[in-house]
């Protein structure tokens, strides 16, 4: 057991606990749990749905970095006071080859390469969908998302996967579709009802945002796209009942080490501390002009949430880095020992 000392408490840890974050699950199980304390409620029913990266290594080749692990499903159903856990793989293209095959076939966008260095690595610019980040149930569908690419659907009983879905022909081949949608309670495009929103980017010199909105349904009711100076890193986004809110931060992408296949793309992102960091205001009929807003140079990942008040937007982000820094790799987090604390910035953002 060690402690950590962080400002205003200790956490005690177990470091194989820590090291067990970093280790595949390559298990696939369903099974009523027994193992219940107390009692479920005879009224509770649904099913809690989970995505992650579930296997951190392919044919014995770790990943660089968790987040380019293959995305496991994990549901827990409750019904008649009893409860029923599953997980399976989402069968990606990706996923399925390389099991085939015992070794990686893609470079991962977090540094994980193919075996044999970077003259096997070099101008191979496909990247797998991973189908790692999120999952969403809307418009009686299970999908699970990553953002450079189509979700894939699932089957909400069996956790089997259906394929990529283009959302009814919303999405061409390989177009982005966040792994971060927001629902709107009271949507005005569908009668005070709730819709989805979500967004993809296209970057590149300069960068375009698409906005969709769709009913419960899973129709699309509302699509708009703008663009946007540079190169735009936007992982997340806020909403209020008018605007679509995002921070784009002062990063630039240099694809050389990525072309040369020394690095991957991430590795490939750069902060320039010197620009700053700019909040995004995307009205969301459409119509009315985009606004932006200068803030000190900082990278921002996650937003916590957004709200408007007497004529005022407020924006409440995760604490953001003084820098972009470096996402620590697979074998960093399982040796790591230490902490180090990053002061935050101020979270609450205010457009008058």
């Amino acid at each position: 057991m060690q402690t950590l000392s962080t400002p205003g408490a200790s956490i005690n840890f177990d470091m194989d606990d820590w090291r067990s974050g970093y280790r595949s699950q390559p298990n696939e199980y369903a099974y009523e749990i027994k193992a219940i304390e107390g009692t479920i409620p005879a009224d509770l029913e649904g099913t809690l749905f989970r995505n992650g990266p579930g296997l951190l290594d392919i044919g014995g080749y770790p990943v660089h970095h968790p987040f380019d692990g293959d995305g496991m499903i994990t549901a827990i159903s409750i019904s008649k006071g009893k409860a029923f856990f599953r997980n399976r793989f989402v069968r990606t293209e990706g996923y399925v080859k390389e099991q085939a095959a015992g070794k990686p076939l893609y470079r991962g966008v977090f540094g994980t390469q193919k075996p044999g260095g970077p003259l096997a690595n070099a101008f191979d610019l496909r990247l797998k969908n991973i189908a790692n980040t999120n999952v969403l149930y809307w418009g009686g569908k299970l999908l699970a998302l990553w953002e450079a690419a189509e979700p894939h659907r699932l089957n909400p009983s069996t956790l089997e996967t259906l394929g990529l879905d283009d959302l009814d022909g919303v999405l061409k081949s390989g177009e982005a579709f966040s792994a971060h949608p927001r629902i709107d309670p009271s949507c005005d495009r569908t009668n005070q009802q709730p819709c989805l929103v979500n967004f993809g980017v296209k970057t590149g010199l300069s960068s375009t945002i698409t906005l969709y909105e769709f009913n419960s349904e899973g129709r699309l009711v509302h699509s708009h796209r703008h663009n946007l100076p540079g190169f735009a890193f936007l992982h997340d986004f806020a909403i209020t009942p008018n605007y679509c809110i995002f921070f784009q931060n002062p990063v630039s992408f240099n694809p050389m080490p990525f072309l040369a296949g020394i690095k991957g793309a991430a590795e490939c992102i750069q902060f320039n501390a010197k620009q700053p960091t700019r909040a995004i205001l995307i009205p969301r009929d459409g119509i009315s002009p985009m606004q932006t807003i200068d803030l000190q140079p900082c990278f921002v990942f996650h937003h916590a949430n957004a709200f408007e008040q007497n004529g005022s937007r407020h924006c409440r982000r995760n604490p953001a880095r003084q820098s972009f820094g470096r996402r620590r790799s697979r074998s960093a987090g399982r040796a790591i020992g230490g902490h180090t604390a990053h002061p935050p910035l101020a979270p609450d953002r205010r457009k008058p």
